[in-house]
């Protein structure tokens, strides 16, 4: 009987898991930007915790990087009560698929091994908060980097070394991670935590 070396059995795990999320993001109604009058604007309806069909979304290799440069305007001016208002909304970033630590319960890769940009309201400053946002072996790390004024266009930046393994979100504090998972995908906008947007939300995102 012919058998596999362990680092092929990882491969074809980590590939049948890509074509399966490739598959996944087919199937929810990924719309390319070159379909799309105002292709940079991303919008999050009321209720929601996503845009619907998804934006700004794909399959990468190894990167070393995610970026873009992002607007928030005054459509992202929310109130969701004291108990959530703390809470990250996010904006770019990316998970990694692979074998290692990934349960089979559900749990999105992005939440065991990613990294993401995280915004939220800031009502005492007037400004959007911007963090990182990342998971390592299903453990979240979150803090804030920098706050931005509305109606700025700013280039946020997420770095990704495989070398020294540690992710920087913003120029900020480096994150170790401990996964060589190569296959990833972006993670587009999203409003939450646990709250759904409370109005139609708009969030400018340009590649």
């Amino acid at each position: 009987m012919l058998r596999l070396h362990s680092s092929v059995r990882v491969f074809l795990v980590s590939a049948k898991t890509l074509l399966f999320l490739g598959l996944s993001l087919s199937m929810s109604a990924c719309v390319p930007d070159f379909l799309l009058s105002d292709s940079d604007w991303v919008v999050i309806e009321a209720g929601e915790h996503e845009p619907n069909p998804k934006r700004k979304v794909g399959l990468l290799i190894s990167p070393s990087e995610v970026s873009a440069t992002v607007t928030f305007d005054s459509s992202c001016i929310y109130e969701v009560g004291a108990v959530d208002t703390d809470d990250w909304n996010k904006v770019i970033g990316l998970g990694f698929v692979g074998s290692k630590d990934q349960p089979l319960d559900g749990v999105p890769p992005h939440q065991v091994d990613g990294a993401r940009v995280g915004w939220r309201w800031n009502p005492q400053h007037g400004r959007i908060d911007l963090g990182a946002y990342v998971y390592v072996e299903g453990q979240r790390i979150d803090f804030k980097v920098a706050e931005v004024a509305l109606n700025t266009p700013t280039k946020m930046t997420i770095k990704i070394d495989y070398t020294r393994k540690v992710y920087q979100v913003l120029g900020g504090k480096t994150v170790p991670f401990t996964h060589n998972k190569s296959f990833a995908y972006n993670t587009g906008l999203y409003f939450g935590g646990n709250q759904v947007a409370p109005h139609r939300i708009r969030v400018k995102i340009v590649d």
